[in-house]
């Protein structure tokens, strides 16, 4: 009887994490569509308080939003090829980070 009544908490706890997780990435989508029109102009890092940190035009997680444009500095170059090579080759593609992080010791 009393796994009955667990698993409908288990299940509402589980749906509430999925719907958080669903606004907080909504919430970082419209964020990176807002700077897209400022991508051509800027080179500096934004939003250094949390997981969506992005400079440039390329580095950050999920953020290549300035497609077919020269990168602004040696960094954001570096990241360009990683994104480049992760596109490639794939996320879990070691030699991709291996290769980043030769880069950015430049």
């Amino acid at each position: 009887m009393m796994l009955g009544a667990f698993v409908p908490f288990r299940t509402c706890v589980i749906a509430a994490l999925a719907f958080v997780f669903i606004i907080v990435f909504s919430k970082s989508a419209s964020a990176i569509n807002d700077s897209q029109v400022k991508c051509s102009i800027t080179c500096v890092a934004e939003n250094c308080n949390s997981v969506g940190i992005r400079y440039g035009k390329y580095c950050g997680v999920g953020w290549s939003s300035c497609l077919g444009e020269k990168p602004c500095d040696d960094l954001d170059a570096c990241c360009k090829i990683h994104d480049e090579c992760v596109d490639k080759k794939g996320l879990t593609n070691i030699k991709c980070h291996e290769k980043f992080q030769r880069c950015i010791k430049k």
